[in-house]
């Protein structure tokens, strides 16, 4: 783990007193199970995390392996605050004083470092909590370009009005954005929150609400559907005294998580692009370059790739991009051979949904050389001899 300190980044640390650095990666062997504990609710885990720091790549590898194992029933996301500013904000609500610094539950427990055997007990002790009976429901669309529809209901089944704070995270399960100090990919890295606000659920009552999350306009339009998770957990407004450098440093104000669920974005039907538009020059001289434009839609707003061929026997250009829909791509050709040639080119979205071939017929002359064609048309007399020379 590495100390946090304003405006500086430090790279080691000893732990004041204690002689150490950091805590041990310490690795619990258990015998695999056929489906996770049985929990109370599913647990809520937030890493504290940074790109810099030497000792997160533990804390990365371990949260994906447990996960991973299927034995614990909880949804977890790291906190890259360095690179995040959505996740700074999150983290400093912990008053972190390290990283890696786990967080179960909103803050019934925290800890600093890496530790198998810490993170099981801390995983079963928040699964272990008596809950209110909250009961949630989670859907997700992807739409296309970076938008997806969530939509969600939270029942309270208790007597009581329930108040609290409902956040919806947004993650990508393997990151194609950030690696972490050891040069791996993060996983299950925090990008936003859909939503994030306070609530007030009625006795028997629910809330509900049905939006639509745009990765564009969130600073993600390259995200794809394949590697997002969607995880909404429930937060009470009952404060708690929570340590991020237990047992009693740097205190913050815990509100645990009641009720946790996850989803992974269904996609709609996918239609396939457009046969592509080709543009440019249909006749030349051959060993001359020339620009062609490609471009095609997809109905679904999905990123595009191009595969043309040529028609002159030159290698094929394979799946180029990607390209946002509509967008005009323009490549270079020179045709080496004299003749008549078919360009053709297809277009395939972000999902490998091929669409129609697209083509262009194109001419390279058997005159090569203009001027003389223009000098002999001049002189029609030589011409008309050259002809009957040639018997053309």
């Amino acid at each position: 783990m590495r100390k946090i300190l304003p405006l500086l980044v430090v790279v080691s640390f000893v732990l004041s007193g204690l002689g150490a650095v950091g805590l041990s990666v310490e690795k619990e062997n258990e015998e695999p199970q056929s489906q996770p504990r049985d929990y109370t609710h599913t647990v809520m885990v937030e890493v504290g995390t940074a790109t810099w720091c030497p000792s997160c790549p533990g804390s990365n590898t371990a949260w994906h392996s447990i996960y991973g194992s299927g034995n614990y029933d909880f949804e977890y996301t790291e906190l890259v605050y360095d690179k995040n500013s959505v996740a700074s904000s999150r983290f400093n609500q912990f008053n972190p004083k390290y990283v890696p610094t786990s967080y179960w539950d909103g803050g019934q427990y925290a800890h600093p470092g890496t530790n198998y055997a810490t993170f099981y007990s801390y995983l079963d002790g928040s699964g272990a909590r008596s809950v209110p009976d909250l009961v949630s429901t989670l859907d997700a669309t992807w739409l296309g370009g970076a938008n997806i529809e969530i939509s969600y209901t939270v029942t309270n089944n208790e007597v009581d009005d329930y108040g609290g704070r409902i956040r919806i995270y947004v993650l990508e399960l393997e990151s194609t954005l950030w690696n972490d100090y050891s040069g791996n990919p993060y996983y299950h890295a925090f990008l936003d929150f859909a939503e994030n606000k306070a609530i007030n659920i009625g006795a028997s009552d629910s809330i509900s609400d049905t939006f639509t999350w745009d990765g564009g306009a969130a600073g993600y339009p390259s995200i794809t559907a394949n590697n997002i998770q969607i995880i909404l957990a429930v937060f009470g407004d009952t404060s708690h005294q929570g340590y991020s450098d237990p047992p009693s440093g740097n205190p913050f104000t815990a509100y645990y998580s009641d009720e946790c669920i996850a989803t992974l974005p269904e996609q709609t039907q996918n239609a396939p692009p457009a046969a592509p538009d080709i543009n440019g020059p249909n006749s030349g001289n051959a060993n001359t370059e020339y620009d062609y434009t490609f471009v095609t839609t997809d109905p679904d707003g999905d990123d595009v790739y191009y595969w043309i061929v040529w028609g002159d026997g030159c290698p094929a250009v394979e799946w180029i991009g990607p390209y946002a829909s509509g967008e005009e791509v323009t490549v270079s050709h020179a045709f080496t051979s004299q003749g008549d040639f078919t360009i053709s080119a297809q277009a395939k979205d972000e999902f490998d949904n091929e669409g129609d071939w697209g083509y262009l017929e194109v001419t390279m002359p058997r005159i090569r050389n203009l001027k003389i064609f223009d000098f002999l048309q001049n002189h029609p007399i030589l011409y008309q001899l050259l002809q009957r020379i040639l018997n053309v």
